[in-house]
Order: C-alpha cells, then structure tokens, then sequence
C-alpha cells in the first residue's frame, strides 16, 4: 500500500471513529442543546430588554463572542451525528431528527442571526421581540430532537 492510500485509510479511521464516539453520545449532545436553547428562551433573550441602552452594544457583543463556544461546538456536533445516523442506519426516526435540526439551522443563520447582526448596532426593542418570538421555533425543534434521541435511544 502507498503512502497516499495509508493516510486516506487513516483518515476513514479517524472519521469512522469520530462518527460512532458522535453516535453513542447523541443523548448526551442533544441534551446539551436542549439546556442551551432553553437558557437562550427563558433566561437570555428577556434579559437583553434589561440592558441598559448604552451599555447594549458592548454587552452584546460580549454575550454573542461568549455563547458561540458553547453552542456551536455542540450545534456542528449534533449537525454530523443527525446526517451519519441518517446515512448508516436510514431509520425514519433518524430522518425526523435530522430534519429538526436542519430546520433549527435554517432558522439559525436566516432569522437569528440576521437579528442578532442588526443588535450589534444597538438596542432595538422590535428586533429583540423578533429574536425571542423566533426563537421559539428553534426551541421547539431542538426540543423534538431531544425527544427523537431519547425515543431512539430507549427503543
């Protein structure tokens, strides 16, 4: 075996092994995000309404820098354990949650993040309203991905 042929085969190894570790903890990541996207709901998101006008930027800033370490290590996580499980096991259960969190991407990138772009110029009341109206969706669908595990995982 060549050189090159060795080092793709370890790369296989590394994905093979990546992919189960993300399998048999797939409880263990969604839980974590179901926590996330609840603190984000009930606790967070109200908050900002409290921060004072000229502190705003600066304090978001601060919180959108803090809060990506946590979430998105976990959303990329949960991302590539919900399409492999899709792939290897072809489970409709696995489809609904991939699904969910696809859908909880969507509303991510297109709706929250947008808002939250438009929140590092300054605090406006109508789009810290939308943010939290919306992000009701993604905890929603992050919470049926939770559910989805524990189903599967229990099944």
């Amino acid at each position: 075996m060549d050189e090159s042929s060795h080092a793709k085969n370890d790369d296989f190894q590394l994905m093979s092994i990546l992919l189960e570790f993300l399998h048999e903890h797939a409880l263990c990541i969604d839980f974590g995000m179901l926590i996330l996207i609840w603190m984000v709901q009930i606790i967070i998101y109200p908050t900002f309404h409290k921060v004072v006008k000229e502190d705003f930027v600066s304090w978001h800033r601060t919180y959108c820098n803090s809060i990506g370490f946590f979430v998105l290590p976990v959303m990329v996580c949960q991302l590539l354990e919900a399409s492999s499980a899709c792939f290897f096991t072809a489970e409709n259960l696995a489809w609904v949650k991939l699904l969910a969190v696809l859908g909880a991407w969507v509303i991510t990138f297109l709706i929250s993040a947008p808002c939250h772009r438009n929140l590092q110029v300054g605090k406006d009341t109508l789009v810290i309203e939308r943010l939290v109206r919306t992000n009701w969706w993604r905890t929603v669908l992050w919470s049926i991905s939770f559910v989805v595990s524990l189903v599967i995982y229990y099944w």
